[in-house]
């Protein structure tokens, strides 16, 4: 399969788990970014070497009479490290809120909403003729109200890779998390999310992926609040692709313009 061919298999695979009837009743709201982030330091199988990548990823997140929806797509660009080679990949999710369902609120204390939820994930690696990932999650999520948070949520989902070398489900935990707070006067932000993975057949181990941001609002103090971000994630992987002992851990410089 051409490079071509692979890019437009992983964005319609990715693309398809948006529910159409999402289109057809149009969104409650919307919001899209544009993040380039790059560090030096990740690791790949094989490879004793550092690796440079610059990642450009488009995210979108929205909501609408059935709940919300969420998607992104990094496009990973090999700086140094490795030979010159370019990745894409991507996941999509659609929540299912309860409350919206039922048409009443369930929320309670800190309880918000109980969601289901179904994604996938895919990518390729467009020098590579090997297929890339292929992986389809269930189960519910649940949603948090917590004073100070934006955003406070956890997925339970079962983790299924589509690859008849990794046969058999896991589960995966992710918290999700936004918490905006002011340091004299500026405008920031600490979120990001949490993977943990359980082990599955031949060999694929428990795995921990962390990627928390601190962003910074550098378009308020030009008067345009929500708009460009400077800040750092910090990337922690802990047995890295399912692979014993396989560690990645590296700071990366990040920039962000963000569209409602």
């Amino acid at each position: 399969m051409s490079p071509l061919s692979k890019m437009a298999t992983s964005v319609l695979f990715i693309l398809f788990v948006m529910p159409a009837v999402t289109i057809a009743n149009g969104f409650d709201w919307s919001s899209t970014e544009i993040q380039y982030l790059h560090g030096q330091g990740y690791r790949m199988p094989g490879n004793s070497q550092d690796i440079g990548q610059s990642i450009i990823t488009v995210s979108h997140a929205d909501g609408w009479a059935l709940g919300r929806n969420f998607f992104f797509m990094d496009t990973l660009i090999t700086d140094n490290g490795q030979p010159s080679q370019t990745s894409v990949y991507g996941e999509a999710y659609s929540y299912f809120s309860v409350n919206k369902l039922i048409r009443q609120d369930l929320s309670w204390g800190v309880f918000k909403d109980l969601n289901a939820s179904i994604g996938v994930n895919a990518g390729e690696n467009l020098d590579s003729p090997k297929s890339g990932t292929r992986i389809i999650l269930y189960g519910f999520t649940i949603d948090f109200k917590v004073p100070g948070f934006k955003l406070l949520s956890l997925d339970i989902l079962q983790h299924n890779v589509l690859d008849p070398i990794e046969q058999g489900p896991s589960w995966q935990f992710t918290p999700v998390w936004k918490l905006p707070f002011t340091i004299a006067g500026s405008h920031w932000s600490f979120e990001g999310f949490c993977d943990f993975i359980g082990s599955k057949n031949y060999g694929y181990v428990s795995n921990i992926l962390a990627q928390p941001q601190i962003r910074l609002d550098v378009g308020d103090l030009f008067g345009e609040t929500g708009r460009v971000f400077l800040g750092i994630e910090y990337q922690y992987w802990h047995n890295k692709f399912g692979i014993k002992g396989f560690e990645e851990s590296l700071p990366q410089a990040l920039l962000v313009w963000k569209f409602d």
